[in-house]
């Protein structure tokens, strides 16, 4: 885990040296609401230093009745964290490298009636993708994303330790995520 974290040091140490935005960037307002991730869609972007570094913020929340005992509930929600640095632009379109985080807790229902008992599985996930913006009109961007994760995942099961895992991610036509910009200066 510590060799992880040091490698997302020198990603974000490295990407800072780039010469990010290009002539011709799109030109949008600096905070918009949406999501870069279908699991935390209740989502701000935040475009700071000149729209060339940004901040994502994403919540997701679930509720939803236990199957094995309708009288219960199990809940769950994700918090994700990401740092898009555009590296490349057009008149209509960034090309953003996007380290994240994210860590999602999802309760599993257990038994049934008066011995309906709860588990928590919770994920925690490392990202570093490589994200399309593309700005339909003035203020309103989709994008989609590919990249590399590791994720850790707790079971929450006695006797079961926690699996780790690495891999390739991507987003597909089902979970284009989208920003609608409308507050702060740039943009018209």
């Amino acid at each position: 885990m510590k060799r992880v974290a040091v490698a997302v040091a020198v990603l974000l140490m490295g990407i800072t040296s780039l010469a990010f935005a290009q002539d011709g960037a799109p030109s949008h307002r600096d905070i918009g609401v949406g999501f870069h991730n279908v699991e935390a869609p209740l989502g701000i972007r935040w475009w700071i230093n000149q729209q060339k570094v940004g901040l994502d913020f994403g919540l997701g929340y679930s509720s939803t009745p236990a199957g094995s005992d309708p009288d219960e509930s199990v809940t769950g929600f994700t918090f994700e964290f990401g740092v898009p640095f555009v590296i490349h632009s057009w008149e209509r379109t960034h090309v953003l490298l996007r380290p994240g985080l994210l860590y999602d807790s999802q309760e599993v229902g257990i038994g049934a009636g008066p011995a309906f008992d709860t588990r928590t599985e919770t994920t925690f996930a490392i990202t570093g993708e490589l994200e399309a913006e593309v700005f339909l009109v003035d203020n309103v961007s989709f994008s989609a994303a590919t990249g590399i994760a590791y994720q850790s995942v707790d079971p929450d099961i006695p006797g079961v330790d926690s699996q780790s895992s690495f891999g390739t991610i991507g987003s597909n036509f089902t979970n284009i995520g989208f920003h609608v910009y409308f507050l702060g200066g740039g943009g018209h």
